[in-house]
């Protein structure tokens, strides 16, 4: 006869554990997320004297990740790709850059989880 015993506090505390870090690690993967799509963008949106590329911002607004440029005319630009822009850059400056890097970007979310997910279970 074989007896297996096995630790339930040890697999209750990990499980505690998995559940604070995908707590706390969505959020921060997610605000990561968000500055490599600023950058990815800053090589296309349009650039004459540096006002629109200077106006991106990350910011977390209720639970939320949203990446922006500021300027009155940022939302016009990126709307109109037919618009001739200087120096090869264009429109739709921060939704290709995305559709572009969707499985790269989700490879840097998986990783940056695992990591979390990793520091938080003890074996």
């Amino acid at each position: 006869m074989i007896v297996a015993s096995i630790d339930d506090h040890q697999v209750m505390m990990n499980l505690e554990n998995l559940e604070k870090a995908v707590e706390d690690g969505v959020p921060k993967q997610v605000l990561d997320l968000g500055f490599e799509v600023l950058r990815l963008s800053q090589h296309e949106v349009p650039h004459d004297e540096g006002t629109l590329q200077n106006s991106g911002t990350v910011e977390e607004v209720r639970g939320e990740v949203v990446v922006g440029y500021h300027t009155k005319y940022a939302a016009r630009l990126h709307e109109h790709p037919e618009y001739r822009f200087q120096k090869g850059r264009k429109g739709k400056y921060l939704e290709d850059p995305i559709i572009r890097n969707e499985q790269a970007l989700g490879i840097k979310f998986a990783r940056g989880m695992g990591g979390e997910i990793g520091k938080a279970i003890k074996r």
